[in-house]
């Protein structure tokens, strides 16, 4: 059961969390200055939602396109019975493999692929997924384009924290 930190949630945090989170390089004097409070005051706040876990590093975003990795695809998997953990395992090893979710429903994995090219991709496939132990079946989703891409419910907490609130 997941642990909500709604006292750590104030409009302040809120307001440090979208600044850091459009850019994890500004410094705090900078982020004190916008937000208009002391520079001690955003290292004490960032540092208790670092302890809290609501922030869990600080990062860049890379457009993968102009990395080469333009072929993106999402890929359910059935595993055989007891052995989901293991897949998983397995999966997380797998560079190419950029994100892994238990499901429940239609596939008991989904995993999202970052490929070059479709050649690459079907490498990965065949040569890297499908020859782990335990897989049953697969289904592979290429990404034709993508239209929203985010990493943080940030800006849905922000909204959720605005209802009742006449604009």
């Amino acid at each position: 059961m997941p642990v909500y930190y709604d006292d750590l949630l104030d409009d302040l945090n809120l307001k440090i969390m979208e600044m850091l989170g459009k850019d994890s390089s500004v410094s705090f004097v900078e982020v004190a200055k916008q937000i208009d409070v002391s520079d001690a005051t955003i290292h004490n706040r960032v540092q208790r939602l670092i302890a809290a876990g609501i922030i869990n590093r600080f990062t860049i975003s890379v457009d993968n396109n102009r990395l080469g990795y333009s072929h993106l695809a999402y890929m359910g998997i059935n595993i055989e019975c007891g052995f989901i953990d293991d897949v998983t395992s397995n999966l997380c090893k797998v560079d190419e493999v950029l994100e892994v979710h238990e499901m429940h429903g239609m596939f008991d994995l989904f995993i999202k692929i970052r490929a070059k090219d479709l050649e690459q991709l079907r490498d990965i496939v065949q040569n890297k997924i499908c020859r782990l132990p335990h897989i049953l079946e697969t289904e592979l989703m290429t990404v034709l384009k993508t239209g929203k891409e985010e990493h943080s419910a940030l800006a849905s907490l922000k909204k959720d924290r605005l209802v009742g609130v006449n604009c």
